[in-house]
């Protein structure tokens, strides 16, 4: 969980800094609700993280958990089509599968919960959006030069 919170907060502040150099408004946010409801402390009592609210950092959450999902998925199957690649690419893949296992609760709130405390569907409809994007950006860059 460390790892996310780092990551999320790194890029938030770099996002203000580069508002704040751009004359924009300071980013402002909230993370979760503050009203505790019953099912709310039932998932506390179960250990459940509580995802709730649509926000800019669990926008970025979970964008990051999808890029790395998506790196690993595409890791894997370079590793298939071309096996000389595993002395490249092995070190690469433990890592993001790592990080991919850091981020199970994430993916669980994206695509499997069904109460409350998930991430609401916007959220993740902007995070595949942006991660895939992201993910394409190359090979747009590779067909065209």
């Amino acid at each position: 969980m460390w790892l996310i919170r780092r990551t999320t907060s790194y890029f938030l502040a770099l996002l203000d800094i580069f508002k704040r150099k751009l004359g924009l408004s300071k980013t402002t946010f909230t993370l979760t609700d503050k009203v505790v409801t019953e099912d709310a402390s039932k998932r506390y009592e179960q250990e459940i993280m509580e995802f709730g609210s649509s926000s800019l950092m669990f926008t970025i959450l979970a964008t990051l958990a999808l890029l790395n999902l998506f790196t690993l998925v595409g890791g894997i199957m370079k590793l298939f089509m071309d096996f000389k690649a595993l002395e490249h690419l092995i070190l690469q893949i433990v890592l993001c599968g790592i990080i991919v296992l850091i981020n199970l609760p994430v993916y669980q709130a994206l695509f499997i919960r069904s109460d409350n405390g998930r991430i609401p569907s916007s959220v993740m409809f902007k995070s595949v959006v942006l991660a895939s994007v992201l993910c394409l950006m190359p090979l747009y860059y590779n067909i065209s030069l």
